[in-house]
């Protein structure tokens, strides 16, 4: 590095910043999940489900910041625990749709109440404000690094 800089040692680093946070963020919500036998990745995948209704796959993979085979293979278990549905697009047949079923409507609705929760208390010890403004800086440096290589 130029100008006599150094990198910071690792824990005071962005990203070891950042993968603190989210690991504080979501340590709570990790019993909830185990309860309901579902991963990190499937309950985002369920979540956007929830949010956006039917969705294709390459949708919850930019939604839910997944990869696209690891949407697939999660999209595989789900469907064979019965917690999601497929159907064909009605103007794409080659596209298929997704859906929660009924079970993971279920599954959807009280994970998202202890979720709720979790977040009512963050904002209690943190600030609503302080985590509102939180996200909305921890988005717009999202965007303007976005494509930086």
């Amino acid at each position: 590095m130029s100008g006599g800089q150094q990198l910071p040692p690792f824990e005071e680093s962005l990203a070891a910043v950042a993968l603190g946070t989210k690991e504080a963020i979501l340590a709570p919500m990790r019993s909830k999940l185990r309860e309901y036998h579902i991963t990190e990745p499937q309950w985002r995948v369920m979540r956007v489900i929830n949010d956006r209704g039917a969705t294709d796959a390459t949708g919850l993979a930019e939604v839910g910041l997944l990869h696209a085979p690891s949407v697939t293979r999660i999209l595989k278990e789900l469907e064979e625990r019965k917690l999601i549905t497929r159907e064909t697009d009605a103007h794409d047949r080659r596209r298929s749709l997704v859906t929660l079923s009924p079970e993971g409507r279920d599954v959807v609705k009280v994970i998202s109440r202890h979720v709720l929760h979790m977040m009512q208390e963050y904002g209690r010890r943190f600030g609503g404000q302080r985590l509102e403004n939180l996200v909305a800086e921890m988005r717009a440096l999202s965007a303007a690094i976005k494509g930086f290589e």
